[in-house]
Protein backbone atom coordinates (compact mmCIF):
# COMPACT_ATOMS: atom_id res chain seq x y z
CA UNK A 1 0.00 0.00 0.00
CA UNK A 2 1.07 3.60 -0.81
CA UNK A 3 2.37 5.78 2.27
CA UNK A 4 -0.62 8.24 0.99
CA UNK A 5 -3.41 5.40 1.21
CA UNK A 6 -2.15 4.68 5.06
CA UNK A 7 -1.94 8.36 5.88
CA UNK A 8 -5.60 8.93 4.59
CA UNK A 9 -6.89 5.87 6.16
CA UNK A 10 -4.73 7.16 9.50
CA UNK A 11 -7.03 10.33 9.40
CA UNK A 12 -10.41 8.87 8.48
CA UNK A 13 -9.70 6.84 11.70
CA UNK A 14 -9.01 9.55 13.76
CA UNK A 15 -12.21 11.52 12.41
CA UNK A 16 -14.29 8.73 12.93
CA UNK A 17 -12.87 7.97 16.70
CA UNK A 18 -13.46 12.47 17.49
CA UNK A 19 -17.00 11.55 15.84
CA UNK A 20 -17.52 8.78 18.33
CA UNK A 21 -16.51 10.87 21.26
CA UNK A 22 -18.77 14.15 20.22
CA UNK A 23 -22.22 11.32 19.74
CA UNK A 24 -21.20 10.24 23.33
CA UNK A 25 -20.56 13.73 25.22
CA UNK A 26 -24.10 14.68 23.52
CA UNK A 27 -25.93 11.69 24.92
CA UNK A 28 -24.78 12.03 28.47
CA UNK A 29 -25.22 15.87 28.10
CA UNK A 30 -28.74 14.91 27.40
CA UNK A 31 -29.59 11.92 29.96
CA UNK A 32 -28.20 13.90 32.88
CA UNK A 33 -29.74 17.45 31.58
CA UNK A 34 -32.99 16.54 29.92
CA UNK A 35 -34.70 13.54 30.26
CA UNK A 36 -34.06 13.60 33.90
CA UNK A 37 -36.08 16.94 34.57
CA UNK A 38 -38.57 15.91 31.93
CA UNK A 39 -39.33 12.12 33.69
CA UNK A 40 -39.75 14.19 37.06
CA UNK A 41 -41.82 16.77 35.33
CA UNK A 42 -44.35 13.94 34.42
CA UNK A 43 -44.32 12.19 37.74
CA UNK A 44 -45.70 15.35 39.16
CA UNK A 45 -47.53 15.75 37.22
CA UNK A 46 -49.63 12.47 37.21
CA UNK A 47 -49.61 12.56 41.55
CA UNK A 48 -52.30 12.60 44.12
CA UNK A 49 -51.81 16.30 44.42
CA UNK A 50 -55.04 17.87 46.07
CA UNK A 51 -57.56 19.13 42.44
CA UNK A 52 -57.25 22.85 42.44
CA UNK A 53 -60.36 22.95 40.78
CA UNK A 54 -62.60 20.74 43.66
CA UNK A 55 -64.67 23.45 44.92
CA UNK A 56 -63.54 25.75 47.79
CA UNK A 57 -60.40 24.45 47.96
CA UNK A 58 -58.23 27.13 46.24
CA UNK A 59 -60.14 29.85 47.73
CA UNK A 60 -59.67 28.45 51.33
CA UNK A 61 -55.88 27.89 51.57
CA UNK A 62 -53.28 30.28 50.76
CA UNK A 63 -50.20 28.21 48.59
CA UNK A 64 -47.11 28.60 47.43
CA UNK A 65 -47.19 28.17 43.14
CA UNK A 66 -43.89 27.61 41.20
CA UNK A 67 -44.13 29.53 38.66
CA UNK A 68 -40.78 28.95 36.93
CA UNK A 69 -38.50 26.76 36.98
CA UNK A 70 -38.18 22.62 36.82
CA UNK A 71 -41.51 22.05 38.74
CA UNK A 72 -43.64 24.70 37.11
CA UNK A 73 -46.51 24.05 38.23
CA UNK A 74 -46.48 22.66 41.44
CA UNK A 75 -48.63 23.99 44.84
CA UNK A 76 -47.63 23.68 48.09
CA UNK A 77 -50.05 24.90 50.86
CA UNK A 78 -48.80 27.40 53.43
CA UNK A 79 -49.48 26.30 56.30
CA UNK A 80 -46.78 25.34 59.75
CA UNK A 81 -43.49 25.96 58.39
CA UNK A 82 -42.12 25.61 54.79
CA UNK A 83 -38.85 25.21 53.61
CA UNK A 84 -38.17 25.37 50.37
CA UNK A 85 -34.61 23.67 48.91
CA UNK A 86 -33.04 20.85 47.02
CA UNK A 87 -32.36 18.60 50.48
CA UNK A 88 -34.90 15.41 50.28
CA UNK A 89 -36.76 16.61 53.49
CA UNK A 90 -37.14 20.19 52.49
CA UNK A 91 -41.16 20.61 52.30
CA UNK A 92 -40.77 21.62 48.52
CA UNK A 93 -37.57 20.35 46.45
CA UNK A 94 -37.62 22.89 43.46
CA UNK A 95 -34.56 20.47 42.02
CA UNK A 96 -32.57 23.56 41.03
CA UNK A 97 -28.73 23.67 40.92
CA UNK A 98 -28.87 27.17 42.25
CA UNK A 99 -30.54 26.80 45.29
CA UNK A 100 -29.00 25.69 48.66
CA UNK A 101 -30.32 21.81 50.58
CA UNK A 102 -31.72 24.54 52.52
CA UNK A 103 -32.22 27.24 50.97
CA UNK A 104 -35.35 29.92 52.42
CA UNK A 105 -37.74 29.14 54.68
CA UNK A 106 -41.59 30.47 55.10
CA UNK A 107 -43.53 30.94 58.33
CA UNK A 108 -46.35 32.56 59.63
CA UNK A 109 -46.20 35.58 62.58
CA UNK A 110 -49.86 36.24 62.86
CA UNK A 111 -50.01 38.74 60.56
CA UNK A 112 -48.60 37.91 57.66
CA UNK A 113 -46.27 35.19 55.90
CA UNK A 114 -42.51 35.52 56.26
CA UNK A 115 -39.89 34.28 54.19
CA UNK A 116 -36.44 34.15 55.38
CA UNK A 117 -33.04 33.00 53.77
CA UNK A 118 -31.36 30.17 55.78
CA UNK A 119 -27.89 31.53 54.54
CA UNK A 120 -28.00 30.01 51.03
CA UNK A 121 -24.93 30.95 48.80
CA UNK A 122 -27.03 32.59 46.23
CA UNK A 123 -29.52 34.34 48.30
CA UNK A 124 -33.46 34.52 48.43
CA UNK A 125 -34.67 37.16 46.18
CA UNK A 126 -38.25 38.94 46.86
CA UNK A 127 -40.04 40.74 44.17
CA UNK A 128 -36.38 41.79 42.59
CA UNK A 129 -34.59 42.33 45.40
CA UNK A 130 -32.15 40.56 47.80
CA UNK A 131 -33.17 40.12 51.28
CA UNK A 132 -31.15 40.11 53.93
CA UNK A 133 -33.56 39.32 57.26
CA UNK A 134 -37.29 37.81 57.61
CA UNK A 135 -39.20 39.40 55.20
CA UNK A 136 -42.90 40.12 54.97
CA UNK A 137 -44.83 38.85 51.53
CA UNK A 138 -48.42 38.72 50.38
CA UNK A 139 -50.48 38.12 47.79
CA UNK A 140 -48.62 38.04 44.10
CA UNK A 141 -45.22 38.85 45.49
CA UNK A 142 -42.76 37.02 43.89
CA UNK A 143 -39.58 34.91 45.56
CA UNK A 144 -36.96 33.67 43.67
CA UNK A 145 -34.89 30.55 44.70
CA UNK A 146 -31.67 29.86 43.11
CA UNK A 147 -33.33 29.79 39.19
CA UNK A 148 -36.74 29.27 40.49
CA UNK A 149 -39.69 31.89 40.89
CA UNK A 150 -42.41 31.32 43.49
CA UNK A 151 -45.56 33.13 43.63
CA UNK A 152 -47.52 33.49 47.15
CA UNK A 153 -51.15 32.96 46.29
CA UNK A 154 -53.34 33.97 49.50
CA UNK A 155 -57.45 34.01 49.05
Amino acid sequence: MSALLIGGLKIAFVALLWLFIALVAVVVRHDLFFVNAAGEAKALAHSAAPNPKRRGWAAQRPRLVVVDGAGKGDTVPLQGEIVVGRAADATLDVNDDYASGHHARFYRDGQSWIVADMGSTNGTIVNGLRIARPTRVGDGDIVRVGRTNLKVVEP
